[in-house]
C-alpha cells in the first residue's frame, strides 16, 4: 500500500515538495525520540522539519506523525493563520496539528510568536484569520472591530528553590508578591533575601523592571531559580520531572486543581466579518472533547463557550 506523509510545520506550507523515503535507520524525526515510521514508507519530506522537532512537544509531533497519513495538500487549501504571543503557542500548534479540516483542504498555521500588536494589525488587516492573545482586548482593539474567543486556560507555575523550604504560597502572598508589596522573604517569615522574579515574558507593564529577569528558554528559568535562592520563577510550561519539587502549591492547591488560583487565559481575536465556514469548523473543533483531552495533556483546560 503507497501511503503518503504530509506533515505541515509553521510557516512551512510553501516549502513543501522534497520527496524521499523514510524508513528505520532514516527517520524525519529523530530516530530516538519518535520512531514511528514503518519501513519503507514513501513520504512527502518537510523542509522546516527541524523547526518541527526543535519546537513542538512528542504528543504535537506524535499527531504530525500518525494523524496525517493518505493526506497530500490540496493546490487551493484555505489557510488559517494564527500569529501571535509565545505563551501556549506549544498547545495551539498540537490543537493545529490535531484539526481534521485537512481533507477539506484546510491549514492552520501557528507561526512563531510574533506578539499581540503585530498580531492584531495583521487581523485587522485581514492578512491572518486569528491572533493568539494572552490579555483581554482594549478599548481601542475591540473599537477597530476586534472580538476574542477564549480557548483555553494554563496554570501559571510558581517555581521556587529548595534551600527556601516553604510547603507552598497563599494567593494574597503571591500577589503582593507581584505587585511590589512584598519585595524580600522576611515579610513571609523566611530569610533576608531580595526576591527577584523570573519569567519567559519579563515584567508586566505597571512592574518594578529592577526584579524581573526574562529567561529566553524554559530550561535556563529552572537554572536561574535553582542558582539564587531568592529568585520566584512563573511558567506556563512544565519543568521536567527532576525539577517538579521546585513548584509551590498556591493557596493549597496544586496547578492541575480546577480551582488553582493563578491562571492565564489564551484566546483567539478575530473579526467576526472575516468569518468562513473553515473559519467556524476550526472554533467548532477548539470546543470539542478531543481538543479538551489535549489541553488537558499540557495540564491546561478547555475554556467554555
Amino acid at each position: 500500500m503507497d501511503f503518503r506523509l504530509l506533515v505541515v510545520c509553521p510557516g512551512s506550507a510553501e516549502r513543501l515538495g522534497e520527496r524521499g523515503w523514510a524508513d528505520k535507520n532514516k527517520p524525519i524525526f529523530n530516530q530516538n525520540r519518535l520512531p514511528c515510521f514503518p519501513s519503507p514508507v514513501p513520504v512527502t519530506r518537510c523542509a522546516a522539519m527541524p523547526y518541527a522537532e526543535r519546537n513542538l512537544p512528542l504528543s504535537a509531533a506524535l499527531v504530525a506523525c500518525l494523524g496525517l497519513f493518505g493526506l497530500e495538500r490540496p493546490v487551493s487549501a484555505e489557510e488559517l493563520r494564527i500569529p501571535g504571543v509565545d505563551t501556549g503557542s506549544d498547545i495551539l500548534r498540537a490543537l493545529a496539528l490535531a484539526y481534521d479540516g485537512r481533507s477539506r483542504g484546510e491549514l492552520v498555521l501557528v507561526p512563531p510568536a510574533s506578539g499581540t500588536a503585530s498580531a492584531l494589525a495583521e487581523v485587522i488587516a485581514g492578512r491572518a484569520a486569528f491572533a493568539r492573545i494572552d490579555r483581554p482586548l482594549s478599548p481601542e482593539e475591540r473599537a477597530a472591530g476586534l472580538v476574542a474567543r477564549a480557548i483555553f486556560t494554563l496554570p501559571v507555575l510558581v517555581l521556587a528553590h529548595p534551600d527556601l523550604n516553604r510547603p507552598g504560597l497563599g494567593a494574597d502572598d503571591l500577589a503582593a508578591i507581584l505587585d511590589g508589596r512584598i519585595v524580600n522573604w522576611s515579610g513571609l517569615g523566611g530569610p533576608r533575601l531580595p526576591i527577584r522574579l523570573v519569567s519567559r515574558d519579563g515584567p508586566p507593564d505597571d512592574a518594578s523592571a529592577r526584579r524581573w529577569a526574562r529567561a529566553a528558554r524554559q530550561a535556563e528559568l529552572v537554572a536561574l531559580v535553582r542558582r539564587h535562592p531568592g529568585t520566584l520563577g512563573l511558567s506556563m510550561m512544565r519543568p521536567d520531572p527532576q525539577d517538579e519539587p521546585l513548584i509551590l502549591p498556591i493557596g493549597g492547591l496544586e496547578p492541575r486543581h480546577p480551582l488553582y488560583p493563578r491562571r492565564v487565559e489564551m484566546a483567539l481575536a478575530y473579526r467576526p466579518e472575516h468569518r468562513t465556514p473553515a473559519f467556524d469548523a476550526f472554533l467548532a473543533f477548539l470546543a470539542s472533547a478531543r481538543a479538551a483531552d489535549l489541553v488537558a495533556a499540557y495540564g491546561g483546560n478547555l475554556s467554555g463557550p
